[in-house]
This record gives structure tokens, C-alpha cells and sequence, in this order.
């Protein structure tokens, strides 16, 4: 019954457009036509539609909508979106016919199309005629909306990380600063980061880098909310592992400042947990520990693969059997953060427009060892680090309101040319990000820049600037 009414309903669409289109209406007209040429929603999803992201022609349309007598205030140029009927596929007719066209809150039906867009633009949009001037087909810059998804203004599904997308079966990410993949529908991601930027010590500058395993603990059942949010408990556990990059950077990479601090010497287990409010699944808490899997002690190091700097000279660095200290390794401990969040789209029948915010405490401890040699100058010369038995050593713990605050702003814009910016504080370090498209929906740029708002401390990197491209492939 459905395809019967497909059909009807188009050949309404062209009968209108050939017997109608070059007449002025009454508002009596005009609402009959209206009737005759609305599409019933659940036929709508079968329809091939496309969101139209070549400047040239956005403006072209725009300007087409304004002609018509339409309000700029409804219009928005980023947001067209064209609704198509299967054409023949010949030079005459093209591949498709239009049947509708939205630009933001308003639209021009068959009728309306015929009598305000031109005819060579209406061949354009349909690949009539080639946009370029080569090839055929629509050769100018689209994007297809998948089928049996309801016709509306937005761009995508609303999604709490574009780059980690939960509407798609498998995703894939590859970037300097973390590789992730989705595994299936299962719920389940393996990431692998550079940086503990929890704390707001972003790539190397940590000295550490983890494997996590994400893994969703319980479904989110309330049909308002589950589609951008498929699990209300998500549950975080992997291991942290000490950096070696970073003390020389590479010819690649030697624009990067050099990092002093240093991972945990035997690694450490992480955990953590996201978990959304039942009642108001955009709010919630979340959690997340860094844990060392043994405290730090006397260790013999290899010394290209430690960042160290000098004794403090108001110090006076003694031990008890006559070592002499040469330099100080700071060596990371525990850190986390636990928070309370809220995600919010500006309008929720068009989430193109994402805001998240996190407000809580977090906590960061740095050890400092002394670095020495044992039979220095000889063939069996050995490099130490150690806690033990000297005098003069630091550990840096928060000490101060700033120390322990963890806020963190993030906005997404999911249009034509998706981007997304974000900036917290934590551990009284400023960390901002902000990534954008290059080509198409597959290769972006990330950046992130950090820097200490307090004194910087001995091991701490001011003004840390890092860049990316980040690939990201979704079936």
C-alpha cells in the first residue's frame, strides 16, 4: 500500500509542477496546492535526499528563498537540504527530480521550485549537468542522508563525541594523540592515547601514555534520549604505561618541546565510570583514577630515556651513605578527576549545536628521586634513580583551591563543515583543543595548546602547542 502511495504522490508532484507552476494563487489556492503537495512522513524516509555543502550554490539557493518572499531570519545557509524523487537517467530528464528544497526552517515545494529556481540550477542540483564543467552527475560538494531517517533541518544524529560517533556501526579514529576503534554494535571501544590530559598534561608532556577499554554496563531505555545516548552506565579500565618520547625529540617532531616529566616507573591501572541520571540522562557524574601498580623506589635507568632537570640550589640534597646527587627525576603518581556534567543541544529537533559542561575536583601528585651514578667514570658505571635515604626531595600535591578545581566547556557544531573547540581547567593548567575539518568527513585537523596558570613547576612545560590530522572512517 505504502509503494502505491509513493507513486500517487509523486505523479501529484509533477502534475502540479507542469500545470501550476507559472500561475500567481489566492491564499485559498495556495493552501489546496499545499495540501495536494505534502508528503506523507512515512513515504518521506524512502526518498533520496542530500545536504548541499558548495558555497556557490548554498548562496544561489539562499538568494532563490529570499526572491520568494521568504524571511531571512528562517533561512540558514549551512543547512540545505534537497528531497529527490529516483528520474531517468538520461541527459533530458537527469538523475532525479526535485521535490523539495530547505534552506534552515523554510521550504519551496514542486510548484514553488519550478516558478523560483532557474532551470540551469535546477540541473546542477539534480546532475543534469555537471557543477564543474567535467565529469557527470551532481559533481559539486553533497553529502547523502542515509535512508529511513525522518526528513528534518539537522545534519547528523545527536551524538555526544563526533569523532567517537555512537550512530554508526563501526568507527575508526587515527591521530597523534589517540588511535580508537568501535567495536561493532557491541557498545565496546579500545583506544590508545599520548597524555593524561585529565590533568591538562596533553601528548608527551605527561610522560605517560594508556590503553583503555570502554565498555557500556547499562542501556539507556528512555526513547528521548537513547539515541544520542545509548548507555546510561559506561565503564572505563586499562593500563598506563611510561613514554620514552619526548626527552630528544625527533627531526619530525623537534619543532615539539622537549618534556621533563616522567610516567610511573611500573605503570598503573586506570579506571573509570560515566554515569547518567535516569531521570535526566543528559546530566550525570563521572569518575576516572590513575593509579600506580607499585610506589616508586631505587631504579637503574637508562638516562637517554628520562627527563631530568637541576638541583634546586636553595636545596641541600644529603644522604646517608655518601651518594652524590646530580640531578632530580620527577616521576608521576596518582591522578584523577571526578566531576558532575551536563550535555545540551540547543535545539533538539536540530543538534547541529553541542554544549557539554563538567564542573568538580581533581588531583595530581609528582614525586621527586634523585638521579646518581654508581662507579661513575668506570666500565661498569650504572645509573640510578631513588627516594630513599636523601634529604631535599619534593612531592607536589595540590596546596591550593585552584589546585583541586576541575571545570571543562566543550561545543560541537555538527553542519556542512563539522568543528568542535573545547577548554578546561584542571590541576591549575589551562588545556584548549580544537579540531576542524581538511577533506570531506574523513580527515580533520586537532590541535591543543596547555599551559600552567600557576608558577610553573620544575617539570611542567609552558606554553605546550601540539598538532594533528586525525583520520576517522565510519561504516
Amino acid at each position: 500500500m505504502k509503494r502505491i502511495n509513493l507513486f500517487l504522490i509523486i505523479a501529484a508532484f509533477i502534475g502540479c509542477t507542469f500545470s501550476l507552476s507559472a500561475q500567481q494563487y489566492t491564499a485559498k489556492e495556495k493552501a489546496m496546492i499545499d495540501s495536494l503537495t505534502t508528503l506523507d512522513q512515512d513515504i518521506v524516509k524512502y526518498f533520496p535526499r542530500w545536504k548541499v555543502c558548495e558555497p556557490d550554490l548554498q548562496i544561489h539557493i539562499q538568494s532563490a528563498f529570499l526572491g520568494a518572499g521568504y524571511d531571512r531570519s528562517q533561512l540558514n545557509l549551512s543547512d540545505i537540504e534537497i528531497l529527490a524523487a529516483p528520474g531517468a537517467f538520461d541527459v533530458e530528464y537527469g538523475n532525479f527530480q526535485i521535490l523539495l528544497i530547505s534552506c534552515g526552517d523554510a521550504s519551496m515545494k514542486t510548484y514553488q521550485i519550478e516558478q523560483f529556481i532557474t532551470s540551469a540550477l535546477r540541473k546542477k542540483l539534480t546532475g543534469e549537468i555537471s557543477y564543474t564543467g567535467t565529469g557527470t552527475g551532481r559533481t559539486y560538494c553533497y553529502k547523502e542522508i542515509p535512508i529511513e531517517v525522518p526528513v528534518s533541518t539537522y545534519q547528523a544524529e545527536a551524538i555526544l563525541d563526533y569523532l567517537r560517533p555512537t550512530d554508526v556501526d563501526q568507527s575508526f579514529s587515527l591521530s597523534l594523540f589517540e588511535q580508537s576503534v568501535k567495536i561493532g554494535n557491541t557498545g565496546f571501544w579500545l583506544s590508545s592515547k599520548i597524555g593524561n590530559d585529565q590533568i591538562g598534561y596533553q601528548f608527551w608532556s605527561s610522560g605517560e601514555g594508556s590503553i583503555e577499554l570502554q565498555r557500556p554496563l547499562y542501556l539507556n531505555k528512555d526513547v528521548n534520549t537513547s539515541r544520542a545516548i545509548p548507555y546510561l552506565i559506561n565503564a572505563y579500565l586499562g593500563g598506563g604505561y611510561r613514554v620514552n618520547s619526548g626527552i630528544n625529540p625527533s627531526t619530525f617532531l623537534s619543532w615539539v618541546q622537549e618534556r621533563t616529566l616522567n610516567g610511573t616507573q611500573n605503570g598503573s591501572l586506570i579506571g573509570g565510570l560515566d554515569f547518567h541520571l535516569p531521570v535526566l540522562p543528559q546530566a550525570g557524574i563521572s569518575f576516572q583514577a590513575r593509579v600506580p601498580m607499585s610506589n616508586n623506589t631505587t631504579k637503574s635507568i637508562e638516562v637517554q630515556k628520562w627527563g631530568k632537570y637541576e638541583l634546586d640550589p636553595e636545596e641541600d640534597y644529603v644522604t646517608e651513605d655518601g651518594r652524590v646527587i646530580e640531578s632530580i627525576v620527577p616521576v608521576s603518581k596518582a591522578s584523577g578527576h571526578i566531576a558532575l556534567f551536563y550535555n545540551w543541544w540547543l535545539d533538539k529537533r536540530n543538534p547541529e549545536n553541542y554544549i557539554r559542561f563538567d564542573a568538580g575536583i581533581a588531583y595530581s601528585e609528582v614525586e621527586e628521586m634523585g638521579f646518581y651514578y654508581e662507579n661513575k667514570g668506570k666500565p661498569d658505571q650504572m645509573a640510578f634513580i631513588s627516594n630513599e635515604g636523601i634529604q631535599g626531595l619534593k612531592t607536589y600535591k595540590p596546596s591550593e583551591a585552584m589546585d583541586w578545581l576541575y571545570m571543562k566547556l566543550e561545543y560541537r557544531n555538527q553542519a556542512t563543515f563539522p568543528f568542535g573547540a573545547s577548554a578546561q581547567l584542571s590541576n591549575n593548567n589551562v588545556l584548549g583543543r580544537i579540531w576542524i575539518p581538511l577533506f570531506g568527513d574523513w580527515l580533520y585537523i586537532e590541535m591543543k595548546y596547555s599551559t600552567p596558570l600557576r608558577e610553573r613547576r620544575p617539570y611542567e612545560i609552558g606554553s605546550f602547542f601540539m598538532i594533528s590530522p586525525v583520520l576517522r572512517l565510519t561504516i
